[in-house]
C-alpha cells in the first residue's frame, strides 16, 4: 500500500524549547527544533508543542537559542511519517527584559 504524499503549508509562531543538531531530513543535514506554541483559546493553558526540521547551512545553529521567539513558514510532509519542514524562519525581536 502506497502512502499519499501530502504537502500542506503552515505558519507557526512560538518559542524554542530545545534543539537537536546533526540529523538528516530528506537526505539533507538538518536541525530539529522543539517549539512551544501558545494555546489560542487560553494563553494560561499549557502550550502546544511542534517539532520542526530546519535545513542546516552551518550558520543557523548559532542563531537558534533556547527561549528565542521565532516564526516559521513551512510545510508538512507525510512521506515517512509526518514532519514539519521550515521554508522561511523569522527571528522575533523582543524588548529587553529588566
Amino acid at each position: 500500500m502506497n502512502q499519499v504524499k501530502i504537502h500542506n503549508e503552515v505558519m507557526l509562531v512560538g518559542r524554542i524549547m530545545s534543539r537537536q543538531s546533526n540529523l538528516r531530513c530528506n537526505n539533507k543535514k538538518a536541525i530539529r527544533v522543539k517549539l512551544a506554541l501558545p494555546n489560542d483559546d487560553d494563553y494560561e493553558l499549557n502550550p502546544n508543542i511542534a517539532y520542526v526540521y530546519i535545513y542546516d547551512d552551518g550558520e543557523i545553529i548559532n542563531q537558534l537559542r533556547v527561549n528565542q521567539a521565532i516564526a516559521i513558514n513551512g510545510h508538512i510532509e507525510c512521506n515517512w511519517g509526518q514532519r514539519i519542514i521550515a521554508n522561511v524562519i523569522s527571528f522575533i525581536k523582543e524588548p529587553e527584559r529588566v
